[in-house]
């Protein structure tokens, strides 16, 4: 990643995984990186990390050389039995539930599509799969329906990644405006998170 010093935007400079000693290296805005494709009929991320893909230490140094610093590994927290702890109540509120499941939701639906195209629990219990799976269905249910009003909102933000900044460019707002529809939609998102889990007799946030 670097910053246009122009602009100010955002820029991504990728070369394609190849074989061959020589790399062509490549810029595009983050937006065009990150932006979805429908192939097949499907909607997909133009671009997919190789989460898995062996980087010899050979390519690591070429690209050094070049003046690009190496991979950075971030740690991986594992419970005890080795599983990712997605859903384990630890938010003390709903309001914060409603805001995780919204700024997480890219995350979320990404480690429900492998699982789904793996048919295998990747790094989650069988049970928190149970639970990622009810509130990503949850949360499209409410924006076709009692959040519709929101769902404009919810897919510019969450699923194409606008900053706040930039969704108050893109319609005319100023900041303050999109904080107070911001904190409107996950009061209201809350608000449904916790009638559900009164009709179904149960608990998903921490209680003291």
């Amino acid at each position: 990643m670097a910053k246009d010093a122009d602009s100010g935007e955002d820029i991504v400079i990728w070369t394609p995984f190849t074989y061959s000693e020589t790399h062509k290296y490549f810029t595009m805005s983050k937006k065009s990186f990150c932006e979805y494709v429908v192939v097949g009929g499907k909607r997909q991320a133009k671009f997919k990390r190789q989460t898995q893909m062996k980087i010899r230490d050979s390519t690591i140094e070429d690209y050094r050389a070049e003046g690009f610093r190496g991979p950075i590994r971030k740690e991986s927290f594992r419970s005890k039995n080795e599983y990712d702890k997605w859903y384990q109540p630890h938010f003390s509120t709903y309001y914060e539930y409603a805001k995780s499941l919204c700024e997480q939701h890219g995350f979320l639906l990404r480690k429900y599509q492998l699982c789904m195209a793996e048919k295998d629990y990747i790094g989650i219990s069988k049970e928190d799969f149970r639970s990622l799976k009810e509130d990503l269905i949850f949360l499209k249910h409410c924006l076709k329906t009692v959040l519709q009003d929101y769902e404009g909102y919810f897919e510019e933000r969450f699923v194409t990644g606008l900053s706040i900044r930039k969704y108050a460019q893109a319609h005319g707002l100023n900041r303050g405006s999109v904080d107070y529809l911001q904190k409107k939609f996950f009061t209201a998102l809350a608000h449904e998170l916790k009638e559900r889990d009164e009709a179904q007799g149960k608990k998903r946030i921490r209680t003291t």
